[in-house]
């Protein structure tokens, strides 16, 4: 049985995640919105993942995360944040320091949200996975690019696709692109960090300027609202998602 406690500000979302959580058999939920004495209910009950709101009263999500992991550890109790407005490069590194496994931007698919928490029992439990080859990336990510219209002659395009591979290998570094991901793609293709990120950003731009608009807003509905473009590590998770999901789909 997993263990899920959700600590959060908005009642639609935790009835959201109570209502589909609840039709799965292996999972225990429970949603509140009181943050006071968070650490002696996790005491008492044990979760194994916590979500966690980025704006949680007092002092926001990141204050709270700090005291759970002075106590447990990932593999004690694993951390999802959430937010409903992208926190961006140095919020996201400010996260990962502070030990949340993942952070989550609203809205979210449930059923990727399900599969991020059982991939986080996984790691913590240390069960086995096929690895994804680089060849199955990017065959997903071209039939994704295609409906988007990211355009395929960019040095952008290339550096995206291997991100995408190398943040579905190591999870933990979409939470730190700039120490991690970056200069991980820079080393493949012997060009530095910034350039890789910069290419990324103007493939982004572009796509966002001249590609598929409905596909795209389709694809990132939070863009419409926030009349925005994604960042370069927010366009990566969502695709990381994207491509298990087809992965499992597809066995």
């Amino acid at each position: 049985m997993i263990r899920v406690l959700h600590v959060g500000h908005s009642d639609t979302f935790r009835a959201e995640v109570g209502t589909y959580l609840g039709r799965l058999k292996d999972f225990q939920y429970r949603g509140t919105s009181d943050s006071f004495d968070l650490l002696e209910t996790i005491e008492r009950e044990g979760p194994h993942v916590v979500l966690l709101d980025f704006k949680l009263d007092p002092g926001g999500g990141f204050v709270t995360l700090r005291e759970i992991r002075k106590k447990w550890k990932s593999d004690q109790v694993a951390v999802v944040l959430f937010s409903d407005t992208p926190l961006g490069e140095l919020l996201m590194t400010e996260a990962a320091d502070a030990g949340a496994d993942y952070v989550v931007l609203l809205p979210v698919d449930l059923v990727i949200l399900e599969k991020r928490i059982r991939q986080l029992i996984r790691k913590a439990t240390v069960i086995p996975h096929k690895e994804l080859t680089l060849k199955q990336v990017k065959e997903i990510c071209t039939a994704y690019f295609e409906r988007m219209g990211v355009p395929p002659h960019f040095d952008g395009y290339r550096y995206l696709v291997e991100g995408i591979w190398l943040a579905s290998l190591h999870p933990a570094w979409l939470t730190s692109v700039t120490q991690h991901l970056y200069p991980a793609i820079g080393q493949r293709f012997k060009v530095s960090g910034a350039q890789v990120e910069r290419a990324m950003r103007y493939a982004i731009d572009v796509t966002w300027a001249r590609g598929n608009i409905d596909q795209l807003y389709q694809i990132f509905p939070y863009v419409r609202e926030n009349k925005g473009k994604p960042t370069n590590s927010v366009f990566i998770a969502k695709m990381v998602d994207l491509v298990g999901l087809e992965v499992e789909r597809t066995g």
